[in-house]
């Protein structure tokens, strides 16, 4: 019976076949190439029909349609070669990371924090508090002993001063 819950036998059964595909298209790494095999083993024994012939030439044909379809892929040898849609690979590479931003981006953190650590104490505290422990106003009139409207009225004081070093160093 061919079904998923006696995948490990059958894979076991298949592995000549497998190996025999692979060494067909050595134009790829064997290693890669067998683990890829094992898998259109599995896809086929989810998509098995007995009405199809016997399974081992359902898997044959299907392991050939994969690797010659991955045979027609050209494979790229240089970031600078195309990549299917007119640009180059490197021009579709996607990175979340821009280390010139981080680096500029940091520095004015390291300014920022300079300037909030020159504030007065109680303005200091309101901005962490507000800002790094994400408190309420109100929260923050609790823990310091003051009322929410005077909470806010420091922080927005604080802020404009803030602003205005910040404008100034510019």
């Amino acid at each position: 019976m061919i079904n998923i819950d006696n995948a490990e036998r059958i894979m076991a059964d298949y592995m000549p076949l497998i190996y025999a595909t692979v060494r067909r298209f050595d134009k790829f790494d064997t290693e890669e190439a067998i683990d890829e095999a094992k898998m259109v083993l599995i896809e086929a024994i989810l998509a098995y029909d007995e009405t199809q012939g016997t399974f081992g030439n359902f898997l044959k044909h299907h392991l050939n349609y994969y690797f010659w379809d991955k045979a027609k892929k050209k494979s790229p040898i240089s970031l600078d070669d195309e990549g299917g849609n007119g640009n180059s690979l490197k021009d579709d590479l996607v990175s979340d990371d821009d280390i010139e931003d981080d680096f500029f981006n940091k520095e004015k953190y390291k300014d920022l924090y300079a300037k909030v650590k020159s504030l007065d104490k109680k303005d200091v505290l309101i901005i962490k508090l507000k800002y790094w422990e994400n408190l309420s106003d109100k929260k923050i009139g609790e823990i310091m002993g003051l009322s929410a409207k005077t909470i806010r009225n420091r922080h927005t004081l604080a802020l404009r001063k803030l602003r205005e070093m910040m404008e100034k160093d510019k």
